[in-house]
């Protein structure tokens, strides 16, 4: 789904929020909707963008935006966070201006994702869960089911994502992935991969003398299982 049609679709509530920003972080301009949506949070313009978030949480903002800014050699540079109780994906474009006196340098949009990934609070964890993982790649929108989802792989500050149409990457850690998706039957087997335990077809040990995982799609490739994670595996599978 496109995000032309992902606006104009009659079912969907959709608005997106912006801010403008100098090259120096500070807000030099948000829409309408980005006011509302924010309220009093973003206080008045011109200030630094990190004075606006508490002093615990201004490095992981700083990080995001440098994350999101930086150029990448076909990733994506969107990020899924957790904005006032709804998903938000965040983007930060770099402007190219046509005036050298402009203050303006980067563009950062807020989509609100909440009605179309399910997202609801879990009042005994305390994070946001989501039903859908939410993918935007090349200007489509991706909402990936629980059965779509094979494997999820670490790579780097993205995750890599299978299913049975292609590998989607994700800026998010495992470890986010398992607090936001935890409705999905994911489970870690390794420090480095997730499982959607529905489509396990078998574990057995490998050449290798390796505990391995295979799929009911062949074309999915096996993925390693730490031993002291099986134990917890078994409890798990046998609970299904």
């Amino acid at each position: 789904m496109s995000l032309d049609q992902l606006i104009q679709n009659p079912d969907t509530d959709m608005n997106i929020g912006l801010v403008l920003l100098s090259d120096d972080w500070q807000v030099v301009g948000m829409n309408e909707h980005m006011r509302r949506i924010a309220g009093p949070a973003m206080g008045p313009m011109g200030q630094d963008l990190f004075l606006f978030h508490s002093p615990k949480s201004r490095v992981k903002v700083r990080g995001i935006l440098l994350e999101l800014s930086a150029p990448r050699n076909g990733m994506p540079n969107t990020m899924i966070i957790d904005f006032l109780g709804k998903v938000v994906m965040l983007s930060v474009s770099r402007l190219t201006l046509m005036s050298p006196d402009s203050t303006i340098a980067w563009a950062v949009t807020f989509l609100d994702m909440s009605e179309q990934t399910g997202a609801a609070m879990n009042p005994q964890s305390g994070h946001l869960e989501l039903k859908k993982i939410p993918i935007y790649e090349n200007g489509v929108f991706h909402f990936l089911s629980a059965d779509q989802v094979y494997c999820i792989e670490a790579d780097g500050n993205y995750c890599r994502i299978y299913t049975t149409l292609k590998k989607f990457y994700l800026l998010m850690s495992l470890k986010t992935v398992l607090q936001r998706f935890a409705q999905l039957g994911l489970f870690q087997v390794h420090k480095s991969f997730i499982v959607n335990l529905a489509h396990i077809r078998t574990i057995e040990q490998s050449s290798e003398n390796r505990l391995t995982i295979s799929f009911d799609d062949p074309d999915i490739p096996a993925v390693p299982v730490s031993r002291r994670l099986v134990p917890a595996l078994k409890k798990r599978i046998s609970s299904l």
